[in-house]
């Protein structure tokens, strides 16, 4: 018996050494510290409108100075689609890495768009502009985001109101 107790205990200690080699911080903390990218808050203001097919959140590098600006060479991020008729969304993109995900660098335009067109497109004129990221709470000009290598920048929040939306950039509706 004192031999099969002292195997068990050997076995217990291997579990306990091999199996928590992370220890005991969850492993989504672990990631999220490690990856590139922001989180924050979006939030919705009025009626969302009945056509909208889309609603994502975008970054693209440059300006958006043209309709042209407006292309796939120029995109940082695009995630996944946004709940219709939602009135509050906490994100992070090291959980929702997507359609195409982020890297360190510095981006120009962060905005909530929406379009009615039920293709996903990059056709400007398909995508209406509900919010944007102001860093500052500046509302003259888009917030630059600064994003680290290996960092979460956190507090990136959007408010979009559907009875005063942002300038809209060229080429859009």
């Amino acid at each position: 018996m004192k031999r099969f107790v002292k195997y068990l205990a050997i076995f217990i200690f291997l579990i306990v050494v091999y199996g928590c080699n992370k220890g005991l911080t969850p492993a989504s903390i672990e990631e999220e510290q490690q990856k590139a990218g922001f989180s924050g808050n979006i939030s919705f203001e009025g009626q969302w409108p009945d056509s909208v097919k889309w609603t994502l959140l975008v970054v693209f590098k440059d300006p958006l100075t043209s309709a042209g600006s407006f292309n796939v060479f120029n995109v940082g991020y695009i995630s996944h689609p946004i709940s219709y008729g939602i009135t509050s969304l906490n994100f992070s993109t090291a959980v929702d890495t997507g359609y195409v995900p982020i890297s360190a660098g510095t981006y120009s335009y962060v905005a909530i768009a929406q379009s009615k067109n039920p293709v996903l497109s990059v056709n400007r004129a398909d995508w209406n502009v509900i919010g944007v990221y102001y860093a500052n709470n500046d509302t003259t000009q888009p917030g630059k985001l600064v994003i680290p290598e290996n960092t979460l920048v956190r507090n990136i929040n959007i408010k979009c109101n559907f009875n005063n939306p942002p300038p809209q950039p060229p080429g859009g509706q």
